[in-house]
């Protein structure tokens, strides 16, 4: 039992940080952080400075 609660604590830690870590200079063009973004909005905010839902627009494409 202690077990799987480890398996499902380690599980659920690591999909945060995956949210956290993406930033703009993880990306090579706009489109690709906006497929990011919009996969998951809420994981991914801090791709949208200005919350116009447009991610990294210092990127060109």
């Amino acid at each position: 039992m202690l077990l799987l609660i480890l398996f499902v604590f380690i599980s659920c830690t690591d999909d945060d940080s995956d949210c956290s870590s993406k930033t703009c200079s993880d990306f090579t063009t706009q489109s690709e952080a906006q497929s990011l973004f919009d996969s998951d909005r809420s994981c991914y905010e801090n791709l949208d400075a200005d919350n116009d839902n447009i991610a990294c627009e210092n990127l060109s494409n």
